[in-house]
């Protein structure tokens, strides 16, 4: 029994340690009696080796997948929603103070909006590609394969995308529970990100064919710019908290820091993967010779 638990616990070294030292342990293992301080030991260099990963020869860096940090930022995003918007008692900015500060709160609310806007433009580029790729011979039938593959992801994401830009212009057009004037400023800050992540599997899909490479590297710049919008938009409504600052809670403003951030955080990702796993050059065919006999 404790020579399988032993067993068990080499399983959870890093798959690096494991190649390298893992045949000379389990013999080591077979041949001796296990106790509980075997396996004991045997958990601590487990932890060891994760914690002094890079030490080991041949191992590779640890990254996560880009799926789960994806989710992970955008389900963050949505609970400190609650905290950094919705929480009135937090910071007491009314719209008195949004009018003084106009162009703060006009800026905010603006760049967010041309984001979204910038977010949605990849699709319909990418949409435009794939129709004029496909009646390119010889090269259309790949390139139909392809379009045929972003168009079933643009179904699969259809729908979440629609009712992330349902709730996004219901919040900004008052309906439901009402926020307050820097809750709508910073409205946009929180869907945005999930937008753009929502999008991002187009671009990537759109890279399978060498004729929408160049579209693929314009939907990842649509979306860098829609990064770049966002992060410009929490700038103004850093000024706008910093106006009231002196009402603020602690809890409020880090909520709205944390929000700041991850939103940010997430923004800039999208883009980087957009445009980091798409060409830096679209591919350039050979022509395809005429059929028939060549006329001297």
């Amino acid at each position: 029994m404790m020579r399988a638990v032993a067993g068990a616990v080499l399983s959870l070294y890093p798959k690096a340690w494991r190649d390298r030292y893992g045949e000379e342990v389990a013999d080591l293992i077979a041949s001796r009696p296990v106790r509980l301080r075997t396996v004991t030991d045997l958990a601590a260099g487990a932890a060891d080796a994760w914690l002094h990963h890079r030490r080991i020869p041949g191992a590779r860096p640890l990254r996560l997948p880009l799926a789960a940090v994806l989710v992970a930022g955008v389900y963050a995003l949505w609970l400190l929603w609650g905290p950094a918007v919705r929480d009135a008692s937090g910071l007491r900015f009314t719209w008195e103070q949004a009018a003084e500060a106009g162009w703060l709160f006009r800026t905010a609310t603006s760049c967010f909006v041309a984001a979204g806007a910038m977010t949605l433009l990849s699709p319909w580029q990418l949409g435009i590609a794939a129709r004029a790729a496909g009646k390119q011979a010889p090269y259309g039938v790949a390139a139909r394969a392809t379009g045929r593959r972003v168009l079933l992801t643009a179904l699969a994401v259809a729908f979440p995308i629609g009712l992330v830009l349902l709730t996004y212009a219901g919040l900004a057009l008052g309906w439901g529970h009402p926020v307050a004037a820097l809750g709508g400023a910073m409205t946009g800050g929180f869907f945005v990100p999930a937008l753009m992540a929502l999008v991002l599997p187009l671009p990537l899909a759109a890279m399978a064919s060498p004729l929408m490479a160049g579209a693929a590297r314009a939907a990842g710049r649509s979306l860098a710019v829609a990064a770049v919008l966002n992060a410009i938009a929490w700038l103004a409504v850093a000024g706008l908290l910093a106006l009231g600052m002196r009402d603020g809670s602690p809890w409020y403003v880090a909520a709205v820091a944390a929000g700041a951030l991850t939103s940010i955080g997430v923004a800039a990702l999208v883009a980087r993967t957009a445009l980091g796993r798409s060409p830096h050059a679209p591919a350039v065919l050979p022509e395809h010779p005429p059929l028939g006999p060549t006329r001297i």
